[in-house]
Protein backbone atom coordinates (compact mmCIF):
# COMPACT_ATOMS: atom_id res chain seq x y z
CA UNK A 1 0.00 0.00 0.00
CA UNK A 2 1.40 3.51 -0.63
CA UNK A 3 0.48 7.13 0.75
CA UNK A 4 0.69 10.45 -0.56
CA UNK A 5 3.96 11.64 1.34
CA UNK A 6 4.28 15.21 1.08
CA UNK A 7 6.72 18.45 2.94
CA UNK A 8 3.78 19.53 6.03
CA UNK A 9 3.35 23.37 5.84
CA UNK A 10 1.79 25.22 8.19
CA UNK A 11 -1.75 24.59 7.21
CA UNK A 12 -1.06 21.04 8.27
CA UNK A 13 -0.63 22.10 11.94
CA UNK A 14 -4.25 21.12 13.54
CA UNK A 15 -3.43 17.46 12.35
CA UNK A 16 -0.11 17.18 13.24
CA UNK A 17 -0.77 18.87 16.76
CA UNK A 18 -3.67 15.32 16.93
CA UNK A 19 -0.91 12.87 15.76
CA UNK A 20 1.57 14.36 18.12
CA UNK A 21 -0.72 14.50 21.13
CA UNK A 22 -1.87 10.87 20.44
CA UNK A 23 1.92 9.61 19.63
CA UNK A 24 2.80 11.39 23.43
CA UNK A 25 0.34 9.59 24.80
CA UNK A 26 -0.09 6.02 23.61
CA UNK A 27 4.13 5.77 23.49
CA UNK A 28 5.42 8.78 25.94
CA UNK A 29 8.97 6.39 26.29
CA UNK A 30 9.25 6.99 22.86
CA UNK A 31 9.37 11.04 23.06
CA UNK A 32 11.22 13.26 25.20
CA UNK A 33 8.53 15.33 25.18
CA UNK A 34 5.46 14.95 27.40
CA UNK A 35 1.89 14.55 26.80
CA UNK A 36 0.72 17.31 30.05
CA UNK A 37 3.11 20.26 28.21
CA UNK A 38 2.18 18.70 23.98
CA UNK A 39 -1.34 19.23 24.88
CA UNK A 40 -1.57 22.73 26.45
CA UNK A 41 0.84 23.87 23.22
CA UNK A 42 -1.37 26.05 20.59
CA UNK A 43 -1.58 24.06 17.52
CA UNK A 44 0.07 27.11 15.33
CA UNK A 45 3.46 26.98 17.31
CA UNK A 46 4.64 23.98 15.28
CA UNK A 47 3.99 25.65 11.72
CA UNK A 48 7.77 27.25 12.25
CA UNK A 49 9.22 23.26 12.01
CA UNK A 50 7.50 23.47 8.42
CA UNK A 51 9.93 24.54 6.41
CA UNK A 52 10.87 23.55 2.96
CA UNK A 53 12.95 20.65 2.15
CA UNK A 54 15.91 22.23 0.24
CA UNK A 55 16.28 24.28 3.72
CA UNK A 56 16.99 20.99 5.51
CA UNK A 57 14.41 21.76 8.41
CA UNK A 58 11.45 20.46 7.08
CA UNK A 59 8.62 17.71 8.31
CA UNK A 60 6.93 15.04 5.84
CA UNK A 61 3.60 13.77 6.30
CA UNK A 62 2.00 10.06 4.57
CA UNK A 63 -1.70 11.27 4.32
CA UNK A 64 -4.52 8.62 3.19
CA UNK A 65 -6.75 8.95 0.06
CA UNK A 66 -8.98 10.81 2.36
CA UNK A 67 -6.28 13.14 3.14
CA UNK A 68 -5.82 11.84 7.11
CA UNK A 69 -2.56 12.67 8.32
CA UNK A 70 -1.20 8.93 9.19
CA UNK A 71 2.18 9.74 10.10
CA UNK A 72 5.09 11.89 9.86
CA UNK A 73 9.11 12.64 9.95
CA UNK A 74 10.66 15.66 10.94
CA UNK A 75 14.76 16.55 9.73
CA UNK A 76 15.97 19.26 11.50
CA UNK A 77 19.52 20.89 9.95
CA UNK A 78 22.00 22.12 12.89
CA UNK A 79 22.18 25.86 13.11
CA UNK A 80 26.04 26.41 13.98
CA UNK A 81 28.47 26.48 11.35
CA UNK A 82 30.60 24.08 12.13
CA UNK A 83 27.66 21.36 12.42
CA UNK A 84 25.59 22.42 9.30
CA UNK A 85 26.56 19.01 7.82
CA UNK A 86 24.62 17.26 10.17
CA UNK A 87 20.57 16.67 11.14
CA UNK A 88 18.83 15.08 13.57
CA UNK A 89 15.44 13.34 12.27
CA UNK A 90 13.07 14.31 14.97
CA UNK A 91 9.14 12.99 15.94
CA UNK A 92 8.90 9.96 13.84
CA UNK A 93 5.18 9.11 14.64
CA UNK A 94 2.67 7.10 13.00
CA UNK A 95 -0.78 6.87 14.16
CA UNK A 96 -1.68 4.06 16.51
CA UNK A 97 -4.22 2.77 14.13
CA UNK A 98 -2.03 2.94 10.97
CA UNK A 99 1.26 1.48 12.38
CA UNK A 100 2.92 -1.89 11.04
CA UNK A 101 1.69 -0.50 7.26
CA UNK A 102 5.15 0.52 6.04
CA UNK A 103 4.30 4.12 6.49
CA UNK A 104 7.22 4.49 8.69
CA UNK A 105 9.28 3.09 5.99
CA UNK A 106 7.96 5.09 3.57
CA UNK A 107 8.23 8.16 5.42
CA UNK A 108 11.74 7.50 6.08
CA UNK A 109 13.31 6.66 2.62
CA UNK A 110 11.94 9.92 1.51
CA UNK A 111 13.23 12.16 4.41
CA UNK A 112 16.83 10.43 3.43
CA UNK A 113 15.83 11.32 -0.45
CA UNK A 114 15.31 14.76 0.44
CA UNK A 115 18.01 15.15 2.95
CA UNK A 116 20.13 14.20 0.44
CA UNK A 117 19.38 16.77 -1.83
CA UNK A 118 20.53 19.22 0.52
CA UNK A 119 23.25 21.15 -0.59
CA UNK A 120 26.33 20.24 2.22
CA UNK A 121 24.38 17.97 4.85
CA UNK A 122 26.31 14.69 4.66
CA UNK A 123 24.80 12.89 7.85
CA UNK A 124 21.24 12.39 9.69
CA UNK A 125 21.73 11.96 13.72
CA UNK A 126 18.72 10.38 15.74
CA UNK A 127 18.14 8.92 18.94
CA UNK A 128 15.73 5.89 19.56
CA UNK A 129 14.28 4.28 22.81
CA UNK A 130 16.48 1.47 23.18
CA UNK A 131 14.27 -0.99 23.85
CA UNK A 132 12.08 -0.40 20.94
CA UNK A 133 14.18 -3.23 18.81
CA UNK A 134 11.03 -3.16 16.15
CA UNK A 135 12.11 0.52 15.46
CA UNK A 136 15.88 0.45 15.81
CA UNK A 137 15.84 -2.55 12.93
CA UNK A 138 13.98 0.03 11.15
CA UNK A 139 16.64 2.71 11.10
CA UNK A 140 19.11 -0.29 10.51
CA UNK A 141 17.60 -1.21 7.59
CA UNK A 142 17.51 2.64 6.37
CA UNK A 143 21.01 3.00 6.53
CA UNK A 144 22.06 3.54 10.36
CA UNK A 145 24.23 2.42 12.69
CA UNK A 146 24.29 3.03 16.68
CA UNK A 147 27.08 5.11 18.04
CA UNK A 148 26.30 5.31 21.81
CA UNK A 149 23.67 4.75 24.16
CA UNK A 150 22.72 7.46 27.14
CA UNK A 151 21.11 5.39 30.59
CA UNK A 152 18.64 6.67 31.57
CA UNK A 153 18.25 9.33 28.71
CA UNK A 154 14.18 9.35 30.15
CA UNK A 155 12.30 8.79 33.07
CA UNK A 156 8.72 8.16 32.34
CA UNK A 157 6.44 8.02 35.69
CA UNK A 158 9.69 6.93 37.61
CA UNK A 159 10.81 3.93 34.54
CA UNK A 160 14.41 4.88 32.72
CA UNK A 161 14.54 4.42 29.32
CA UNK A 162 18.08 4.27 27.46
CA UNK A 163 18.24 6.30 24.00
CA UNK A 164 20.58 4.63 21.77
CA UNK A 165 22.11 7.08 19.22
CA UNK A 166 22.41 6.32 15.14
CA UNK A 167 24.09 8.00 12.57
CA UNK A 168 23.74 7.47 8.33
CA UNK A 169 25.93 9.01 5.78
CA UNK A 170 24.21 10.49 2.67
CA UNK A 171 24.90 9.66 -0.87
CA UNK A 172 26.63 13.12 -0.88
CA UNK A 173 28.78 12.75 2.20
CA UNK A 174 32.50 12.88 1.32
CA UNK A 175 33.38 10.11 2.91
CA UNK A 176 30.66 8.10 0.74
CA UNK A 177 32.32 9.26 -2.33
CA UNK A 178 35.77 9.09 -1.24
Amino acid sequence: MTWLIRPLTAADVHPYKSLRDESLYCAPEAFTADHAASVKRPANAYAPRFGAPASGHFFLGAFNAASQLLGCVGCERELLPQQRHSARLVSMMVAPAAQRCGIGQQLLAACIHHAAQVPGLEQLTLTVTAANQHVVRLYERAGFRAWGLLPRAIVVRGVGFDKLHMVRLLPSSPLISA
